[in-house]
């Protein structure tokens, strides 16, 4: 029998990957966990949600979070660009009870607090290291690593692949692409200091700024920085033929929402761009290796869902890895598909929420005060996350997806006025 140096190896260091880690190496494996960037990093994605908490609060970090000064989050806040219709959504008025408040976290801070509570665990923790490639070792792999002193390996029995879209490494289960659903879309952001706030608790929501093809967020992150940025289709940004952070400007000034937010906010960063970032998988999961968090797929940040579906998968991931582990056994086809159909169907209610936001009818539904049915409590749940729709949630959603669809013919809520939301004009090639 060969013997590996770890059970687990965990690629990525972010919230799928530290959860997985803690997980595994709570039920007793060996579990070394590669990071590629020193931490804390910059990222993205500052936004949690409150059916997530439950997860956080497995893993017994949740008391720590708590502690850490993060804003209180108890919303969020929908805007048309023109100023012709507003939404606020409250996570204590979800059909859900346990809903009522979550966090924003500056991601550098958030994910090393998991990080360091997976090392903390038990787990190993190797940051600056990147995997350049993996072959087949036995029942497991052998993993050639480059670290910030050279090159060395390991083996592992299980890898769980956390490592978002990064291809630092050949690999077959990553190769295989889900049809896309959407356009490509990009997204251009910043942190600001200065952006106006709601005063009292409402002033820790996200607010989310709908234009004529796509959005702005506004999410605070401490007292004073606020994360705000644009999401566009790659079609539309290529047609103003303006540089990303133009392109933001103009955006703003062209709305009298943002105008407003925005009038006195000044950028602490350069801006950041990540286009093209809607995919998944086909497969998350095969014989030795499970893939988490980004690694198996992202739709859209609209509504947030990043770090829950992080926690979700990483949850689901390390049971697979550990029941085949101590059954001495590989991943069955059937697990593999069942984990992939799991992960994907909660996605996927994101997803259909998702598709509603872009359609200007369907918006309309989203945006009504009081929609047909009482719905407007089932949504509510979905937007803080309750994304396993238990037959209260689930017969709701379904009928607002289907007046969603009715309301392109019959309006069965007030439509929008969307008239003075046009896109951004083109810029001339000599004022670039």
């Amino acid at each position: 029998m060969t013997i590996y140096d770890y059970d687990v190896l965990v690629i990525g260091g972010g919230p799928a990957g530290s959860n997985a880690a803690w997980r595994t190496r709570g039920a007793g494996l060996s579990t070394l966990v590669v990071e590629k960037d020193a931490f804390p990093r910059f990222r993205i994605g500052e936004s949690l949600l409150p059916h997530g908490n439950a997860l956080l609060r497995e893993t017994g970090v949740w008391p720590k979070i708590e502690r850490a000064g993060f804003i209180e989050k108890y919303g969020a806040s929908f805007h048309l660009s023109n100023g012709a219709a507003d939404k606020h959504v409250v996570f204590s008025q979800a059909l859900v009870p346990g809903l009522e408040k979550t966090y924003q976290v500056e991601r550098a801070k958030f994910d090393a607090l998991l990080l360091d509570h997976a090392r903390e665990a038990g787990a190993e923790v190797h940051t600056q290291t990147i995997v350049r490639a993996v072959t087949a070792e036995g029942e497991g792999h052998r993993v050639a690593l480059e670290t910030t002193t050279g090159g060395t390996e390991v083996t592992a029995r299980w890898i769980i692949d956390a490592s978002g879209r990064d291809q630092f490494f050949p690999s077959e289960i990553k190769r295989a692409l889900e049809p896309a659903r959407t356009p490509k879309r990009i997204a251009i952001y910043n942190h600001f200091r200065g952006v106006a706030r709601a005063a009292g608790p409402v002033g820790g929501n996200t607010v989310v700024v709908r234009l004529p093809d796509g959005w702005f967020w506004i999410i605070p992150i401490d007292a004073e920085r606020t994360s705000v940025g644009l999401v566009t289709t790659v079609e539309a940004m290529r047609q103003t033929r303006a540089e990303p952070a133009d392109l933001f400007r103009q955006t703003v000034a062209a709305s009298q929402k943002l105008s407003e937010l925005m009038a006195g906010a000044s950028p602490v960063m350069d801006f950041h761009v990540t286009s093209d970032y809607s995919y998944f998988r086909k497969n998350l999961a095969a014989d030795n290796r499970v893939l988490a968090g980004d690694a198996g797929g992202f739709f859209d940040p609209i509504f947030s869902s990043g770090v829950y579906m992080a926690t979700y998968s990483a949850k689901l991931a390390a049971e697979l890895v550990v029941r085949a582990h101590r059954e001495k056994r590989a991943i069955t086809p059937r697990e593999g598909h069942r984990y992939s159909r799991r992960v994907k169907a909660h996605a996927g209610v994101f997803q259909k929420l998702i598709t509603a936001f872009y359609d200007n009818d369907s918006f309309a539904v989203f945006m009504c005060p009081q929609p047909p049915m009482n719905l407007s409590p089932a949504i509510t749940a979905i937007v803080a996350g309750h994304a396993r729709l238990i037959w209260p949630i689930r017969w709701r959603f379904y009928v607002f997806l289907l007046v969603c669809r009715l309301q392109h013919r019959i309006p069965l809520v007030p439509r929008i006025d969307f008239t003075g939301m046009d896109a951004v004009a083109p810029q001339p090639l000599a004022a670039r």
